[in-house]
């Protein structure tokens, strides 16, 4: 049975979706900063940044990167980031045509593994509250193997890997021999994730490129040459 990879953030359900969770932290250590809430924000993302440039899969500890942030600004008390995100969960949606797409492919006969940056404290309850816990025959997750997805252990016995980042989607399982489909606007994120993370994902294209979910299962019939 091959397997396929999907990624969570950015491709199941919206980036965005985050962006409450972020800000509510940002605020509390703001205030008891005395500082803006950009300018806490701006810390952690930098500090991501860095570590993701050295392909750290620290980069997504995001409870260690507030604490490191805000430390910085003379605040230890920090809020636990599981605790905040589970006030926002109900607020969480998948992306149009997640659901049918995880369907389809697990009844054409696929094994589908969500495979994520992010670590098993925070991406655990995002799957189970979205009820992808089971519509999945497995998580794979950055801390789970200490390593992002750029590590071959990370992508072991899988064929495809289905994502919207040019390096850690397309890139890294590309040179370690998976199929990859892109959901997104390749031609714009490829070099903007090549500069952002200096790798040239721009020299290694996908082999699909989708714009909606819907897209997926036909897309992966075709890279595993079925018809």
């Amino acid at each position: 049975m091959a397997t396929v990879l999907i990624d969570l953030d950015g491709t199941l359900l919206p980036l965005k979706a985050w962006n409450p969770v972020f800000a509510e932290i940002s605020a509390i250590i703001a205030k008891r900063a005395g500082a803006a809430p950009e300018e806490v924000w701006m810390r952690v993302r930098e500090k991501n940044l860095a570590l993701m440039r050295r392909l750290d899969w620290r980069a997504f500890d995001w409870q260690q990167l507030f604490t490191s942030a805000a430390a910085e600004l003379g605040v230890r008390e920090v809020p636990d980031v599981v605790e905040v995100l589970h006030r926002h969960l109900p607020s969480f949606r998948l992306n149009d045509g997640a659901i049918e797409a995880l369907a389809e492919l697990r009844e054409m006969g696929f094994r589908v593994e969500i495979a994520t940056n992010g670590h098993a404290s925070y991406q655990l309850p995002v799957i189970r509250q979205l009820g992808l816990d089971r519509l999945v025959d497995g998580v794979r997750t950055s801390d789970a193997y200490k390593c992002a997805k750029t590590c071959p252990e990370f992508f072991h016995n899988a064929q495809v890997m289905i994502g919207d980042n040019p390096v850690f989607d397309v890139y890294f399982p590309k040179r370690y021999g998976l199929r990859a489909i892109f959901f997104g606007d390749w031609s714009k994120e490829a070099p903007e994730y090549s500069r952002r993370l200096s790798i040239p994902a721009e020299s290694t294209p996908p082999d699909e490129v989708i714009r909606t979910l819907k897209e997926a299962p036909e897309a992966v019939k075709r890279v595993m040459g079925k018809t």
